[in-house]
């Protein structure tokens, strides 16, 4: 499932005819395209326009289990293991080294495709404590900090998939007492290595997301 920020426009062509052979008309039968399974996101990033500074990019990995994985029509799961782990790059993070630690709040939707309900709520607080020295990978923690279990769900087709939907709401309070200061950051989740966020941010200040798809993350599936 994806949403556009700018659309082309499409043209769809729709042909209908007959094959000729000798003297016999014989219809052309046209058969529907296969419908596309989905396929787990695996990394992902988050673009996050900041109201004051310029834009924050995080790399994300969202997982969970649907249980039982094999929830035929009817049956009842849950999705266990739901957890995030997010990544600041070295810079953002070392930035914000020396206002450690940092309190936050993520709010978003998980989607569950094929099932009752299909939707749910999530909200979840973090302390990220970070290093003096960041890594060059950048800095990690886990949102939540131990993995939660969502749900119950009814199943109503043979497959199921769990999707985030692809805004995400961040809150970030850095600092202490009369110097603590909060962002809400309104992230958009694009795909990873998306070609927009190398080398360079030319959005940078316009506070709007790039040029690319959104996407649902597919964290989980079940057949």
């Amino acid at each position: 499932m994806q949403t556009r920020r700018r659309s082309a426009t499409a043209a769809v062509v729709c042909l209908s005819g007959l094959l000729v052979l000798g003297a016999i008309a014989l219809p052309v039968s046209a058969s529907a395209p296969a419908s596309k399974q989905p396929t787990l996101t695996g990394r992902y990033q988050l673009y996050c326009p900041d109201p004051v500074e310029t834009p924050i990019v995080l790399h994300v990995w969202a997982r969970a289990t649907i249980t039982p994985v094999k929830a035929s029509p009817g049956t009842r799961f849950v999705v266990a293991g739901f957890q995030t782990e997010v990544i600041f790059p070295q810079g953002v993070a070392s930035a914000l080294a020396q206002m450690s630690p940092i309190w936050g709040n993520v709010t978003g939707t998980v989607l569950v495709v094929g099932a009752t309900p299909a939707t749910r709520a999530v909200a979840e607080s973090f302390v990220a404590s970070i290093p003096a020295s960041v890594p060059a990978a950048g800095f990690n923690f886990w949102v939540p900090a131990h993995a939660v279990r969502l749900g119950t769900f009814t199943a109503r087709a043979a497959t199921i998939a769990v999707e985030e939907a692809s805004r995400f709401r961040l809150t970030l309070t850095v600092g202490r007492g009369a110097q603590a200061d909060t962002r809400v950051l309104a992230c958009t989740a694009f795909a990873n290595s998306t070609r927009d966020f190398d080398p360079a941010q030319p959005w940078v200040g316009t506070k709007e997301p790039p040029p690319a798809d959104a996407i649902t993350p597919v964290i989980a599936l079940g057949h």
